[in-house]
């Protein structure tokens, strides 16, 4: 299977807002987001609803990058080598490959099984008839993960789909904020509807831990993931798409090389 083209990636990977201050900032904790009120979503607050907030494209200032600080090992995929990600002591990383739908991707779990991260910035899927049909799967397939039987119930708390035209196409943002066991989890997926050829292609993201502990992961494990999606695992620095010199988390459009971060 070829290589996905990169700008594919950038068109449906979520761009993750973070603003940086000052290099030497205090270390992020929870009482920094302890305030934040979840949008899209009533009655929620504190580091989780901050998650969510950022994962539905709101901007999210902390007062340093959330980095790894325990980095054990690192995970990348051999399709694509800029899909890379470091991870904690006491997790181990996947390579997700399928060349009959083009996905690529990565799973991150913790050794106990009980918390877990997936990035698949690229998948296509055929023959669907609605949106959730994707989101279904993927919660599904988190609930495999985790040991979790859905026949004993799941809430979900908060729960957001939206439709935006983006360059002619129709995109999709669906995202779910669950309850289940002793849980939770934070699911989206961003599709875009191919017109004329019947598939759809999707940027999906799960981030799955102990309820009592979301909160802690949400500050040491997936924002540093997801931070680090503009990050260059060569030790290159920042991902800079378009080639403009203002990097991906900078940059308003980085597929415009006319179009410049301050």
């Amino acid at each position: 299977m070829g290589k996905p083209n990169l700008k594919l990636f950038t068109i449906l990977c979520i761009t993750v807002l973070i603003s940086c201050t000052k290099d030497d900032g205090p270390e992020t904790n929870a009482n920094d987001l302890q305030a934040v009120q979840a949008q899209f979503c009533n009655n929620f607050q504190g580091p989780a609803a901050a998650y969510w907030n950022m994962s539905n494209g709101v901007f999210l200032p902390l007062p340093e990058f959330p980095i790894i600080k325990n980095p054990g090992g690192r995970i990348t995929n051999d399709q694509q080598p800029l899909l890379s990600l470091s991870y904690p002591v006491g997790y181990r990383g996947f390579q997700i490959i399928d060349a009959q739908t083009a996905t690529l991707g990565l799973d991150i779990l913790r050794n106990d099984n009980a918390v877990f991260f997936r990035w698949v910035p690229v998948s296509t899927s055929f023959g669907l008839t609605d949106f959730d049909q994707i989101i279904a799967r993927e919660i599904n397939t988190m609930f495999a993960v985790l040991g979790y039987d859905p026949n004993n119930g799941f809430e979900a708390e908060c729960r957001r789909s939206v439709n935006q035209p983006f360059e002619g196409l129709l995109v999709n943002f669906n995202a779910r904020l669950l309850r289940f066991g002793n849980f939770t989890a934070i699911v989206w997926v961003r599709s875009i509807l191919v017109p004329g050829l019947g598939s759809v292609n999707s940027a999906i993201q799960i981030a799955a831990a102990p309820t009592a502990e979301f909160d802690a992961r949400t500050l040491d494990t997936f924002l540093p993931f997801n931070f680090q999606l503009h990050v260059r695992p060569d030790g290159g620095g920042f991902v800079d798409n378009d080639g403009d010199g203002s990097p991906a988390h900078l940059d308003p459009d980085d597929n415009d090389p006319n179009v410049r971060g301050t």
